[in-house]
């Protein structure tokens, strides 16, 4: 490919992507727990003028390092402090991850794989999601994904020195995002290619190891050092302890599943591609024996560090779906290569695998809208009716069987392509937005602005807490007390007004609770995803209370 054309190419491919990714990032309020910790995390730690400790509620947070806490600040800087400030980060390192594969699969194999690696990791439907949120998982994708395709470059093109040298700058800056996870997974899946290779002395010998072990250092260390320092090592050591060896050894926040979880989150995450992997491994086994040397240990490197990564954490009892992501890249540059040797062949005759994957898709599609438009409102009358969310599947499902009818792979491809986009763009404008009223904690914070006008209040919780509430409701560094009785209430309303949430069932008892001459206001009830239960706040002060306004 010229020069110049590569250079369209790979600006089109960023900035396609990055538009991509960041649509309708600011059309939700933060979800679940890790998005509004994090989010707190920073603000306090803008609050306390000190961007080296994370901390939470006012306590140490050893629960990630740092690196994505200055890319969501930087965000914050650039757009503002909202939700698309605090998660546009994550989008731009997923427009650099997907510029990535393009230009490291067109070096390994050729511009079409690598066009359709990119196209089929953009459009999976975990992408939808992981490159949309404000956590590190996106930093630690790019940065392992780059690290593994460095050094795969680098061995296969005589140890080049330039490869190399940002393999360990990406190994550091995983590390600084995600822990040791994010050298030592890497290492060993490189240390078992070179075993299989018979070629371990490759790392001693070419691997440039008296370069890139101080450089990774000199990178890592500072910030490990200084808020170790800063903490008196209590963040270093809770860190490495708890959130590495803790969760590998023990489940954590509820999140577990049985030995094969990862087996079936893969497949979920990678649709509508995944239906493909029965055909791409089939068609890989045919042609392994008739593979030259060059390719087979590209295959290799490829597989094992697919299967490495999720046999892994398929051993570690905490258990989440972006735990795997990891795994993604090499899969996807499968199906690329699956695809691209398809459209080569000169029999265009669909074979039964061909037909199967439209089938399912097209199953799947009906499922996703017979359960979303049934079966959920049946049994969560509060959720938004999602009946037309397995339209997309469907369409592209039966519009790919028509041109697979017409021996028209490339066709019936792009129809699945389509049908995922369509996908994203109906989660992302039509469906998620519709959940905002369902996460009250930001309707919540408004209220408590708006009635206060700047002046002082302090926030408690009684029987129900989540992050976003902290998050929305308070200012700066404020923190949030955790009633454990509630005669704690009047001695914090003493001074300023006290904004309490609680489940609304327990509205009389705290009520009851409050003696003269405090005064309770109902501010407002609402239903809470999470929870799946009304949840009320409260203003409690000594003054005249402000009228009532319940919802």
């Amino acid at each position: 490919m010229h020069k110049k054309r590569y250079f369209v190419y790979s600006i089109a491919i960023f900035v396609f992507s990055l538009l991509y990714f960041a649509w309708g990032i600011g059309n939700t309020s933060l979800w679940d727990i890790d998005e509004p910790i994090y989010a707190q995390a920073l603000k306090e730690m803008i609050a306390h003028h000190n961007l080296l400790v994370p901390t939470f509620n006012n306590q140490l947070l050893p629960d990630k390092p740092i690196l994505n806490y200055w890319l969501m600040w930087c965000g914050t800087q650039i757009f503002g402090w909202n939700s698309f400030g605090l998660r546009v980060g994550s989008a731009f390192i997923g427009a650099l991850f997907i510029l990535l594969l393009w230009i490291a699969v067109k070096r390994l194999y050729n511009p079409r794989i690598a066009l359709f690696t990119a196209a089929i990791t953009a459009t999976l439907l975990h992408s939808s999601i992981i490159f949309r949120s404000a956590t590190p998982d996106p930093l630690l994708i790019l940065t392992v994904s780059a690290a593994l395709l460095f050094f795969l470059i680098a061995y296969t093109e005589n140890a080049d020195k330039r490869f190399l040298i940002a393999f360990y700058v990406a190994l550091a800056l995983a590390t600084l995002d995600k822990g040791p996870i994010g050298f030592l997974l890497p290492g060993l899946i490189i240390v078992l290619f070179l075993l299989g290779q018979k070629n371990l002395p490759f790392l001693w010998k070419a691997g440039k190891l008296r370069i890139g072990i101080p450089l990774f250092l000199l990178i890592v260390l500072p910030w490990y050092v200084a808020v170790g320092l800063e903490t008196q090592w209590s963040w270093d050591k809770v860190f490495l302890i708890q959130q590495n060896i803790g969760r590998f050894d023990s489940s954590m926040q509820g999140h577990q599943g049985p030995w094969f979880y990862y087996l079936i989150s893969i497949l979920l995450g990678m649709l509508p591609w995944s239906l493909f992997f029965p055909q791409t491994f089939s068609l890989l086994r045919k042609l392994w024996p008739l593979a030259n040397h060059e390719s087979r240990r590209k295959l290799s490197f490829l597989l094992i560090w697919a299967v490495i990564w999720t046999a892994f954490f398929s051993l570690s009892a905490t258990k989440l779906p972006s735990y795997v992501w990891e795994s993604y890249p090499p899969l996807a540059i499968f199906l690329a290569w699956y695809f691209d040797q398809r459209l080569l062949m000169h029999n265009t005759k669909p074979s039964r695998l061909d037909w199967l994957s439209p089938v399912i898709l097209l199953g799947i599609g009906v499922a996703l809208s017979v359960f979303g438009g049934w079966i959920l409102p049946k049994q969560e009358p509060q959720l938004p009716n999602l009946l037309l969310i397995g339209l997309p599947y469907s369409g592209a499902a039966i519009v790919a069987l028509v041109f697979l009818w017409r021996q028209n792979f490339r066709a019936a491809l792009l129809s699945f392509a389509t049908g995922a986009l369509i996908l994203s763009a109906m989660l992302v404008f039509l469906y998620t937005p519709e959940f905002n009223h369902l996460k009250p904690s930001r309707e919540m914070g408004e209220e408590i602005a708006k009635i206060q006008q700047g002046a002082p209040y302090h926030l408690a919780s009684w029987q129900w807490f989540q992050p976003d509430f902290l998050f929305y409701a308070g200012r700066g560094a404020m923190p949030i007390h955790h009633l454990t009785t509630l005669d704690e209430i009047a001695p914090m309303a003493q001074q300023q007004p006290l904004y309490l949430v609680c489940p609304e069932i327990d509205l009389k008892n705290v009520q009851a609770a409050v003696p003269p001459p405090y005064h309770v206001a109902l501010i407002l009830v609402r239903f809470e995803l999470y929870s799946r239960e009304k949840i009320a706040l409260l203003q409690i002060r000594r003054s005249t209370p402000i009228g009532h306004a319940n919802g």
